[in-house]
């Protein structure tokens, strides 16, 4: 038994194999091995890829000698063994993320803050929109993307016009007449490349497995039955379960599939039970409502709240505190400049809102509707491209500060917040976190401190929010301190030694 290439932990690790072409090898082939190392391991599922390839990803977890056998109802692909070295990971590669608590932390025990953007359909686009998508991410720290799998049409046809067609898609056939039991690799190849793009920018991959988006333009996921349906989920989690950066959306609006509007009722806690149970690397798992409908009840399966609401705040709380779970606020309406209300905010409302969820203890995902050419549609939202807002300067350096933050740590202070202009959030008397708007009227005086236990010392830090720089530092005893605040002002006090 060789020993193949080694891949680095929480890397992919990849056997490729020859069998069979003839019938339909998408679903007459079982093909599953086990990966084991110092007798801990995983069973992963293989998948075909045409022309007769097959294919097991897996993703090893420890650093050290991996063996592998394959199991398959074909002989050829039956009882193959091999084994392969996993080495440490390079400095940025942390793991994939898991739910730490109410938050997020990666595989190797650092904290995650999430701030995530939505690009819906950017996976195929141009090779040039791609890439000025990717540098639009990095530029602007975003770690997390919003993305369909399937295409999408949208739109009122005169305003905001959304209807690319793909290169591809992803079944054999043509739109209205798709064989849904045979799948075409050229579109999952596109898709699992741009998951590699985010992997290797420690990006993650927010996938979105089904959408309403559709209006009988390809009858995808019109004409999928539940059969149908679990057939694609379970060949999607062979061929990307294994990067470490892919998170599993069921569904963008989940409530507006429904018999009315020409689907059929959906199995969602099925379908998320069937995710938990073939994922192998128990990768972050939701479902998205819309904004005016209940989110999803609790379920095992769930391993994090995702919803929609331009209440990034209360509600927020009260979701985390209904759940125990992280909560993500993945669409609080959109900056931009079009008609429909969710993509209209200023850069002043994007800011305060996600600066809203990240003081009331959770996440929240930003998005931008702002015209790119006189096409009417090339939104980022949609489709990626260059990122033109204000907004996305100010989240970055809003992550900046968060990451300097105990963020796990914080708690809202809502005696001291009045839940309008001035919100704080602290970790005991150790650390308090002040997000203070312009309609805040006193603009020469903070609260430092607890106020009720003897006085302590405290390192102050005030920050302009929207000019993205520090205007003061210094040591500061508790009680009422003399400032001099901007208009949106974020401030630290650090409790000292």
């Amino acid at each position: 038994m060789a020993l193949a290439k080694g891949v680095e932990r929480w890397g992919v690790f990849e056997v490729v194999l020859q069998g069979p072409a003839n019938g339909n090898p998408f679903i007459d082939v079982e093909l599953q091995a086990r990966f084991e190392c110092d007798g801990q391991g995983h069973t992963v599922r293989g998948f075909y890829d045409g022309e007769g390839t097959y294919r097991i990803r897996a993703m090893p977890d420890r650093e050290g000698e991996w063996s592998y056998e394959t199991r398959s109802n074909v002989t050829a692909l039956n009882g193959r063994k091999g084994a392969f070295t996993c080495t440490k990971s390079t400095t940025e590669n942390h793991g994939p993320v898991h739910v730490s608590g109410e938050h997020f932390s990666f595989a190797d025990g650092s904290p995650c803050f999430v701030m995530g953007t939505t690009a819906y359909a950017w996976t195929y686009r141009s090779q040039e929109v791609r890439e000025e998508t990717l540098r639009s991410l990095e530029t602007y720290g975003f770690n997390k993307v919003r993305m369909l799998f399937f295409p999408k049409f949208y739109g009122d046809g005169k305003n905001i016009i959304i209807d690319y067609e793909p290169s591809s898609y992803p079944f054999e056939g043509k739109p209205g007449q798709f064989d849904f039991s045979r799948y075409d690799p050229e579109y999952f190849r596109n898709f699992e490349d741009r998951v590699h793009d985010l992997t290797v920018r420690n990006i993650q991959a927010d996938v979105i497995l089904f959408h309403p988006y559709d209006d009988g333009r390809w009858g995808i996921p019109q004409g999928m039955s539940h059969e149908d349906e679990m057939r694609y989920v379970e060949y999607l989690v062979a061929r990307i379960g294994a990067y470490r950066n892919v998170w599993w959306s069921l569904a963008n609006e989940f409530d507006l599939m429904r018999p009315s509007r020409g689907f059929r009722s959906r199995e969602w806690d099925t379908i998320g039970t069937h995710i938990m149970d073939i994922d192998p690397y128990h990768h972050p798992r939701s479902v998205h409502n819309w904004p005016w409908a209940p989110t999803f009840p609790d379920a095992e399966w769930l391993t994090h709240v995702s919803y929609q609401h331009p209440n990034t705040y209360s509600l927020l709380m009260d979701l985390k505190k209904r759940y125990g779970k992280p909560v993500i606020d993945d669409e609080y309406q959109y900056e931009g400049n079009v008609t429909p209300d969710y993509g209209n905010a200023s850069p002043e409302l994007e800011m305060r809102r996600h600066w809203l969820s990240a003081l009331a203890g959770g996440y929240a995902t930003h998005g931008e509707v702002i015209q790119q050419s006189d096409s009417k549609r090339d939104y980022f939202w949609s489709y990626g491209g260059k990122l033109q807002g204000k907004s996305p300067k100010r989240l970055q350096f809003l992550r900046s500060i968060m990451e300097k933050c105990p963020f796990q740590d914080l708690s809202p202070d809502l005696i001291r917040s009045n839940g309008q202009e001035l919100f704080i959030a602290h970790k005991r008397e150790e650390f308090y976190l002040y997000f203070i708007t312009p309609e805040h009227k006193d603009r020469r005086v903070i609260w430092v401190g607890p106020g009720y236990a003897a006085p302590s010392e405290y390192e102050l830090t005030i920050y302009d929010a929207w000019e993205c720089r520090q205007v003061y530092q210094g040591t500061v005893s508790s009680g009422r301190v003399a400032v001099d605040l901007p208009s949106w002002a974020v401030i630290t006090a650090t409790k000292a030694n």
